[in-house]
Formats: C-alpha cells, structure tokens, sequence
C-alpha cells in the first residue's frame, strides 16, 4: 500500500473520530421539545433542524435554530428566542422526559397498578380528565399536556382501553360490580339476591 493511500486513510478515520462524537452530542435536541414561548409565556412544542444543529457542531459552533414550532406559520418570523431555554438543558425540556417525570410514581385511578416507566415498545399510559373521560397522553397535541397534566389523574392502558370500549359501546357491555366474596378472600362478581335465589332454584320440569 502506497503512502498516498496510507495517509487518506488515517485522515478518513481521523474525520470520522472528529465527527461522529459531535454528531452523538446533537442526539440530545431530538423530538419534540416543550418551551415557554417568550411572546405570550405560554407553552409551545417546537422541533430543531437536525441538520443544521449537526453542521453547527461540526464546525465548533452551539447555534440551533427550529423547524418546526406549534405556533407556526402564524408567527414564523419569530426571533426564535426560545432555543437558549433548550440549549440551557435540552433533556428537561423534552416531551417524553417530561411525560415520564409526570407519570413516575402515580398509580391507576382505575386499579391501582402502579404505572410503569415509559417505554417505546409499551403501550402509553393515559390521562383521566374532570369528564371522566380517559386519552393517551401521547395522542394531546404537546403543548397542551402542561394543562392536561395539571387536571388529570393517571391512568393504566388496560384500564383506557377499557373505559374507552364502554365510553364508545356501553350498550354492548353489562357492568357487575366485583366484590371480596371469595372462600379464600378473593374478589368475585357480585350477584344481587335474586340473582342467588334464581341459582339455587330448582329449573321447572315441563308438564
């Protein structure tokens, strides 16, 4: 191997150590982040240009500019001022972790389960509102989930996908209250007197 091809070869692999730590870095800014909007101080969900952040870095700069925000396009000539919250501490400000630090050590409002941590491949938790009506957390537009949040009570999925089966189709579901009836103390569908006494009753013969 010629020298010429010695020398092409450490600087390629020089270029990739130099860049790929960099590019690792700029991972924290994925997703959706949740901001306070300077104008109104209100929450908004915002994006950063990926590509932009990685070709800042690569050239030694911290410059990150937004792709997308939920206020836009009517104020997409904004000054953008709300990156320097996200530059000060990207991990805090990203929706999942904010999520999950609001979803840690609650239980179901249902059950009673304890909520575990959020994870990609799990099915998300919801949100129990003042109606009585439960939402994945995941499916409220992000800049509404500090409202959402402050108004709700955690609920499991199994419960959710319950609730919302007899939101949708009560008329196919008969509700029987579970009660502590068992011989051993388990829970066992509640039965109303007459419901015994037809049990017990012997079926009448035909004549």
């Amino acid at each position: 191997m010629s020298h010429e091809l010695y020398l092409l070869v450490a600087v390629v692999v020089l270029g990739i150590a130099y860049t790929i730590p960099k590019l690792v870095r700029i991972l924290v800014f994925r997703g959706n982040m949740l901001v306070t909007c300077p104008e109104n101080r209100l929450p908004a969900a915002v994006r950063i240009s990926m590509w932009r952040a990685a070709l800042a870095e690569a050239l030694g700069g911290r410059r990150i500019q937004l792709r997308a925000c939920s206020r836009w396009p009517e104020h997409s000539g904004c000054a953008q001022d709300c990156v320097c919250q996200v530059l000060r501490d990207p991990e805090g400000h990203r929706v999942w972790n904010i999520a999950g630090n609001w979803f840690k050590g609650k239980s179901c409002a249902f059950c009673g389960k304890p909520i575990t941590r959020l994870g990609r491949l799990e099915r998300p938790p919801a949100l129990l509102d003042a109606d009585k009506k439960t939402t994945e957390w995941s499916a409220l537009p992000p800049e509404k989930l500090p409202e959402a949040f402050w108004g709700s009570k955690a609920v499991c999925w199994s419960c959710h996908v319950a609730e919302t089966f007899m939101r949708e189709h009560g008329d196919l579901v008969t509700y029987r209250p579970w009660e502590r009836s068992g011989p051993i103390g388990e829970y066992t569908p509640h039965t109303t007197e007459s419901e015994r006494e037809s049990e017990t009753s012997e079926p009448r013969r035909a004549a």
